[in-house]
């Protein structure tokens, strides 16, 4: 019923010796051919007609066969490590994700432990009426424990025996039809029942444990010959031939009883059979075994979660021993189910174990969904089915798991999706690439397609400052870090670019400021949650290499739009040539003049300086190499929780009233904070400068002819850092 013969062999696992009947077909059939068949499927029909319990049946199989299908495929894309299902979606989704799953999926099988035994219970109570359940279900535990613990490979050597036993079973039930050993006369079957036990979720609820144990086969890859061949046709078939067997079992039952006498009384099959002594040692068989083999499996799975560390005290969980039976697993999968056997009846472990595991399914045909939808060359299983199936497999459960349930389902999705948060916050460390990454590519892919595909020029509201930064060594950088990273935090980005000389020497003499590590500084930004990356690159000369790499990034995807550099450094040609490159590339242009002492200062104080628009004081969409002024300045703002001030100079006395309303006007349209404030100087631009209050950074328009001097000159004059701006003119601070 719930996988539980998974890793009944964990030993045998590397020989890798086991045909598709042996390692696939037996132990999953063996699993779904159990409990449910020999004493729920008459009390399912009887309370539910046979029409009725036909459509539940089917139901079932349509959830757990398009599951089947689904993990068939997705078994053989990959190696299956240990924890079976777990290790498929961890190795898909992440450990995280995997985590979160493989919690409920141990939970359902060590609960089947539960289930097992009370059915084990119910016929030997059967047989000795006068004996204490509540004994009986707790030295059933015992003997399957101790016998689970001391072997692990006992339930495995069994299966044999208990397949020859159940089907020896089956025919003593069909021969109960024949006049060989069949009642006196056959009942008319009722094809619609009254539902008396429950409306046809609650039913579908207590049976579906029916249709599980479709995980057998892919956790047995390690043991198989041919894994990517057996796992789809022995689980398949599996399937397949229970499927058959329910249903013609259900007209078996209609046949024989009446609905009363089915709801009445779960032993019909055996009363009914030919042989009823055979059909009884096929219940017990089937259910002890399946008990060994769940009290063997639940604990692997656990074990696998402990090395994986998603749970607390892992490394006590993780631990096995010399021969790699994971006992301290072991004893937790005990204690968890002696404490599930206080449920009281079968009935209510199986409702239970129904939510744990369509929860699971619904994961296993997700990750399946998503890899088949992404279409990466990366997914390419050997077994390949139609997207509709596993379409149909989640959606199906979702159904099931709100309809059986809203409050229980809400509950239960709540737990694994804060244990998805909780692991999250562990910064689990993966071994493998998971399809996470290929789900950002997917995205951006379609993102790009639809850009290209747009007549429309770039959205100015979805502006974002995406800069380059070209340098020649790491020590540019780390001397900005901070400020880079106000200008871009947090949705915009940094492209660094290393520009070596072709001749292959560096062009810093710093022996720890070298262009190998600017890749670092890359990966220190992306510590802080921003997007960055480095390139080096060599060229005849700076500018060159900078010309170069503008013209590639431009014709790339989401290509930079800010060309940010630093005027204190460099000669005056290649300040007079940096916008002109930035400008014949659409882009706009950021140069920092640093001032020797005040640097940076409290990095609070931002001004900005406004170029008087007289005569036209009319704001339009776009301002007079303003907008990207603006949006820095917003930027700065919102980083450094300071000020702003927008400062202009007027010789005209006269028009100060306009200068002041136009400044108003602009703080309203560009929505900058209540906080601004606005400045009017009735002096030249020189004096102004040295009457405006003080700034951390002070940013100016950048003229068409630049003057690396008059920077300099300005810097000094304002006692602070100045950053100057020209547009791209793709941008609006208005909009």
């Amino acid at each position: 019923m719930s996988d539980s013969t998974t890793t009944a062999t964990p030993d045998t696992t590397s020989n890798g010796t086991l045909g598709t009947f042996s390692g696939v077909y037996r132990p999953t059939a063996l699993t779904i051919l159990g409990v449910m068949m020999y004493l729920r499927e008459g009390w399912l029909v009887g309370h539910a007609g046979l029409f009725g319990g036909l459509l539940i049946i089917c139901t079932i199989f349509l959830i757990t066969g398009a599951t089947a299908v689904a993990l068939s495929s997705m078994s053989t894309n990959t190696r299956v490590g240990p924890g079976g299902v777990f290790a498929i979606i961890s190795r898909s989704m992440g450990l995280e994700t995997g985590g979160s799953i493989g919690i409920p999926l141990y939970i359902g099988q060590a609960l089947s432990a539960a289930l097992y035994i009370y059915g084990f219970s119910e016929v030997w109570l059967y047989l000795f009426p006068d004996h204490s359940q509540y004994l009986v279900v707790y030295a059933i535990f015992a003997v399957g424990f101790v016998a689970a613990y001391l072997s692990t490979q006992l339930a495995f050597r069994l299966q044999g025996i208990v397949l020859i036993v159940i089907l020896a079973s089956l025919g003593s039930i069909f021969l109960g039809l024949s006049p060989l050993g069949g009642p006196d006369e056959l009942h008319s079957p009722t094809l619609w029942g009254a539902f008396e036990g429950g409306g046809y979720w609650t039913l579908f609820a207590v049976f579906f444990p029916a249709g599980t144990g479709i995980m057998v086969g892919a956790s047995m890859s390690g043991a198989l010959k041919d894994p990517r061949r057996s796992i789809p046709r022995g689980t398949l078939a599996a399937v397949a031939t229970a499927f058959v067997v329910y249903i013609v079992l259900a007209v078996w039952y209609s046949l024989v009883a009446t609905p009363e006498e089915l709801t009445s009384n779960v032993y019909i099959v055996i009363e009914r059979s030919a042989v009823p002594e055979i059909v009884m040692a096929g219940v017990l068989a089937s259910t002890f075994t399946a008990t060994l083999s769940t009290l063997v499996a639940a604990p692997y799975t656990l074990n696998a979660l402990g090395k994986s560390e998603v749970l607390p005290a892992h490394e006590f969980v993780g631990a096995t021993t010399e021969d790699q039976t994971p006992r301290n697993a072991t004893l937790i999968t005990g204690a968890l189910v002696a404490a599930a056997l206080l449920l009281g009846s079968l009935n209510r472990v199986a409702m239970l174990i129904t939510m744990f595991f369509l929860l699971t399914y619904l994961s296993i045909n997700l990750v399946v969904l998503i890899e088949q939808a992404l279409n990466m060359p990366s997914f390419r299983p050997k077994f390949r089915i139609p997207i509709w199936i596993p379409a149909v497999g989640a959606t199906g459960c979702l159904i099931a798991i709100f309809v059986i349930s809203a409050t229980f389902g809400l509950i239960a999705l709540s737990i694994v999706l804060a244990t998805y948060v909780y692991l999250s916050q562990k910064e689990l460390t993966s071994p493998y690439e998971t399809v996470r990454s290929s789900i950002f590519v997917s995205l951006a892919d379609w993102a790009v397609k639809h850009i290209e595909q747009s007549p429309e020029e770039p959205n100015e509201r979805a502006w974002k400052p995406d800069l380059l930064v070209p340098v020649t060594s790491r020590s540019q950088v780390d001397g900005v870090f901070r400020f880079l990273r106000v200008l871009v935090k947090p949705k915009g980005s940094l492209k660094l670019l290393g520009i070596e000389k072709a001749d292959g020497r560096l062009n810093s003499d710093s022996p720890h400021g070298g262009l190998e590590t600017v890749r670092e500084v890359a990966r220190e930004f992306r510590a802080l949650d921003l997007t960055a990356s480095a390139v080096c690159i060599e060229a005849p000369s700076f500018l060159k290499g900078i010309e170069q790499s503008v013209q590639i990034l431009s014709g790339g995807h989401f290509p930079p739009n800010i060309l940010f550099g630093f005027a204190h450094q460099y000669d005056d040609e290649t300040v007079a040539q940096f916008p002109q490159i930035a400008s014949r590339y659409y882009m706009g242009t950021a140069l920092l003049y640093e001032h020797p002492e005040a640097k940076l200062g409290h990095e609070r104080m931002i001004n900005v300086w406004v170029r008087e628009q007289h005569p036209d004081w009319e704001l339009g969409l776009r301002l007079a190499n303003l907008d990207l002024t603006i949006l820095l300045a917003y930027q700065l703002h919102t980083n450094w929780s300071g000020p702003i001030r927008l400062i202009m100079s007027c010789e005209d006395e006269s028009i100060i009233p306009e200068a002041r309303g136009y400044l108003k006007q602009l703080i309203e349209d560009a929505r900058l904070p209540d906080s601004t404030e606005c400045h009017v100087f009735n002096a030249p631009f020189m004096d102004s400068i040295s009457r405006a209050p003080r700034a951390d950074i002070s940013l100016f328009g950048l003229a068409p002819k630049v003057d690396r001097n008059h920077m300099q000159h300005l810097s000094m004059l304002s006692g602070s850092s100045c950053l100057f701006i020209r547009d791209s003119n793709r941008e609006s601070a208005l909009a």
